[in-house]
C-alpha cells in the first residue's frame, strides 16, 4: 500500500492532468455537439417559414390555410400555465422561443 501511496505522490501532475484536462476536453465535445444542435434547429425554422411564405404568396392572401410544422419542430415545448389553470402559451426549451396558445403538439409532449 505504501508503494502505491508513493506512486501517486510521485506522480502528482497526472492527478491535475486528469482533472482539468480531460474536463476541458468533455466541456468541449458538449458544447460542440450543442452548437450543431442548434444550427440544425434554426435551419430548419427557416425553411419553414420560407415554405410558409410561399404558401402564402401562392394563395395569395395571409388568411389561407398554412401547411402545419411536422412533429419534429418544437418538440422540446413546456406550457405556460395562468392562474385560472389555462394554456397561455407554450415555451420551446430548445430555441426558447414562445409559441401561441393554439401551437399543435404531440400527445406524447404533454
Amino acid at each position: 500500500m505504501i508503494t502505491v501511496f508513493d506512486w501517486l505522490l510521485a506522480h502528482w501532475y497526472l492527478w491535475w492532468l486528469f482533472l482539468f484536462f480531460f474536463e476541458g476536453v468533455r466541456d468541449f465535445l458538449v458544447e460542440t455537439w450543442d452548437s450543431i444542435a442548434r444550427g440544425r434547429h434554426k435551419r430548419r425554422m427557416k425553411e419553414l417559414k420560407a415554405r410558409e411564405r410561399i404558401a402564402r404568396a401562392e394563395a395569395g392572401t395571409g388568411t389561407a390555410a398554412l401547411p402545419v410544422p411536422g412533429p419534429c419542430v418544437h418538440r422540446n415545448v413546456v406550457p405556460v400555465i395562468s392562474k385560472a389553470e389555462e394554456v397561455v402559451a407554450w415555451l420551446c426549451k430548445t430555441c426558447d422561443e414562445k409559441l401561441p396558445a393554439n401551437w399543435a403538439v404531440r400527445e406524447e409532449d404533454l
